[in-house]
């Protein structure tokens, strides 16, 4: 018994560890000189491949661009917003593997927290010693994509890593998640009410668990943005399986699936992705319910 109460220090530790990361305005970015007209070059090459981000090797050419495009101009918030989304992406649905997620989910995070530094104030909040929490409120509408990006990929690189990991960030994602509501409410086809609609879902009663307030940020997200398919399968996929309604669960992820959305000029490669996660979902209907 002595030995077991002599190792809790040590798996505590452990445990701290595991759920560590440096923050993107931490991290250095090695520097590269581009003139303008590799630069153009550049721009008009990571867009190209960018439109076709549900073909993997296209995103991740459309990556290193932009990857480039960082390093020629750190102070550039553009390529970084590119950056934070394309790796989630990338980690989202181009990556079963629970390592390579986290791998790429983690990177989402620090381009995002990179984008998040561009703002001189918010920056100088955090280096001298504040937390981010407290140092949101100096963020405005510029940095909205980054800031719900990077609540994305961290919330994701946490539940993969682990309870730790997940404790630890749970209360800086809602407050980045909160921010975003307040700054720029219809951000990325109903994103806060996506987000509040899972949190409510996945969260048990004693956490803040709530399926009626669930349903009601998923139903307003679907009313704003319903050609975004991925809040549906999002809502299939915790909030129709947690209660047990296998016909609602089938006719979403059917219309879903019946969906026209594939050719919107702004989430149509996310909606070709969601069409696949959806299929995968009725594929397993009968070991969910």
């Amino acid at each position: 018994m002595n030995y077991f109460l002599k190792m809790i220090p040590l798996f505590c530790l452990i445990i701290v560890a595991c759920a560590s990361r440096d923050a993107g305005w931490e991290k250095k970015t090695e520097s590269i000189s581009l003139s303008s007209s590799e630069t153009t070059k550049l721009k008009k090459e990571a867009m190209e491949f960018w439109k076709n981000r549900s073909i993997k090797a296209d995103l991740e050419n459309a990556l290193n661009r932009f990857e480039s495009l960082h390093a020629a101009n750190p102070s550039d918030i553009e390529p970084l917003i590119y950056l934070t989304r394309g790796y989630y992406f990338c980690a989202e649905y181009h990556h079963e593997n629970v390592a390579n997620k986290k791998k790429y989910y983690e990177k989402g995070a620090s381009y995002g927290e990179m984008a998040m530094a561009t703002n001189a104030e918010f920056k100088q909040s955090v280096k001298s010693g504040k937390t981010v929490d407290e140092s949101l409120n100096k963020l405005k509408v510029t940095e909205v994509p980054a800031l719900y990006w990077t609540a994305a990929n961290l919330g994701k690189w946490a539940k993969a890593t682990g309870i730790a990991a997940t404790l630890k960030f749970k209360t800086s994602i809602k407050a980045m998640v909160e921010r975003v509501e307040t700054l720029d409410p219809h951000y990325f086809f109903g994103a806060h009410d996506r987000y509040w609609g899972g949190y409510f879902a996945i969260a048990p009663n004693f956490a803040g668990g709530d399926m009626k307030k669930s349903k009601v940020h998923f139903d307003q997200s679907i009313i704003e943005a319903p050609d975004y398919l991925g809040t549906k399968v999002l809502m299939a996929e915790v909030y129709w399986t947690k209660e047990a309604n296998k016909q609602e669960f089938d006719k979403l992820l059917k219309d879903v699936l019946a969906s026209k959305a594939d050719s919107h000029p702004e989430i149509g490669p996310e909606n070709i992705m969601e069409k696949k996660k959806a299929e995968k979902l009725l594929k397993n209907i009968n070991e969910l319910f």
